[in-house]
């Protein structure tokens, strides 16, 4: 998320809000103004970003030296006390992400999101940042986490209030899948959720013993895979996520025969490049391979699923490292917000259709990222 250090004044509470630069605005309830001055024209609005303070207002406002001439009217804000300006909702994303929660039931080596104990406040602003923004035919609710499906009634909530404050939006929700193991949880889950909506489930072996030490959680494997089977009953679209990493490179071939012989009702099947920030930073020795190690196997892997007609993708890695065979199932799939090219990639042939890196990364990168020509 897109975020901005200011000064804060005025500011006891976080001020959410969808951002306005028009002062005469009559629904000024739940917007933050955007003004280069503070006037008595900001009054009633949540919040002011503005490029002043004035110590005789009690205006909750914070001044914002760089960064407001990329708020766009209709981006939802939270601005916290400490002066921190964090766009929680991009109005033109393609998909904007609510996290719901810190809290998880695994430790997966590569998270870029550690486990924390679950805070209440993330929960009760995605539901204010629903409440406020307006989603586009063209946008996605992402829920994420932590792991989602522990909030149980908060969850299930949250379903409910997409369906009647948004029931026509495209909805998806990253998960480890362990929590529809339930068989009652799943058919509760079914009935609440918005019409048009797609579990992404992380599966990251075909071996459960490998599976189970990626993610940290002893009978994860199990407790997945009956879990997408359950989400199967019930003809649930559903998306298979394969984080490539250390432990799994060598398999990828033997994973997508696993996918396409036990789960050939599934939508979609992703292999994705790893976010080296978080605990794949931490685990940085066991988890990390560079991508040009493992192409000849994650080009067997996507023919293997694309063979047995399955719609299969390639997510967060750049042509250069991929086999010119798979180009054609890698997407230009990293958040816009932490998305950067390198020096090499200036002179590519193929930039525009390229995913790029993550900027979040840092200094861990392939050596063998370069331009193609």
């Amino acid at each position: 998320m897109k975020q901005f250090k200011g000064i804060a004044a005025n500011i006891d509470m976080p001020v959410l809000g969808l951002v306005s630069r028009n002062p005469f605005s009559l629904s000024r309830c739940g917007q933050v103004l955007v003004s280069e001055g503070l006037s008595l024209l900001a009054k009633g609005f949540s919040g002011v970003i503005t490029g002043e303070i004035k110590d005789k207002t009690s205006q909750a406002h914070v001044k914002l030296t760089d960064g407001s001439s990329e708020l766009v009217d209709g981006d939802c804000v939270l601005i916290d006390k400490d002066g921190m300006v964090t766009v929680v909702w991009e109005k033109h994303a393609p998909m904007n992400p609510l996290l719901l929660t810190e809290a998880c039931d695994c430790q997966c080596l590569m998270c870029p999101q550690p486990p924390k104990v679950h805070e209440k406040r993330l929960t009760e602003t995605a539901k204010k940042i629903l409440n406020l923004v307006k989603v586009g035919d063209d946008q996605t609710i992402c829920l994420t986490g932590g792991e989602p499906t522990l909030l149980k009634e908060d969850f299930f909530a949250i379903l409910e209030l997409i369906g009647n404050k948004h029931p026509n939006s495209n909805v998806m929700m990253l998960t480890n899948g362990k929590s529809f193991a339930d068989f009652q949880f799943t058919k509760r889950f079914v009935q609440t959720r918005p019409a048009n909506f797609i579990s992404c489930v992380s599966m990251h072996s075909d071996v459960d013993e490998v599976h189970d030490r990626i993610v940290g959680i002893k009978d994860s494997f199990y407790k997945t895979a009956m879990g997408l089977q359950n989400l199967a009953r019930f003809r649930e679209k559903i998306e298979i996520r394969v984080v490539v990493n250390r432990l799994n490179a060598q398999r990828l071939e033997a994973i997508a025969n696993f996918i396409q012989r036990n789960f050939p009702f599934i939508y979609h099947c992703a292999f994705m490049g790893m976010e080296i920030t978080g605990l794949a930073r931490d685990n940085y020795e066991d988890v990390w391979i560079d991508p040009y190690d493992y192409r000849d196997q994650l080009s067997k892997a996507v023919k293997v699923l694309s063979r047995a007609n399955m719609y299969v993708s390639i997510y967060n890695l750049p042509l250069c490292l991929l086999k010119s065979a798979s180009w054609a199932y890698a997407r230009k799939s990293i958040s816009g917000w932490k998305k950067d090219y390198v020096l090499a990639c200036e002179s590519c042939s193929k930039k525009e259709d390229c995913c790029g890196i993550f900027t979040t990364s840092g200094l861990h990168l392939s050596p063998h990222i370069q331009s193609i020509l």
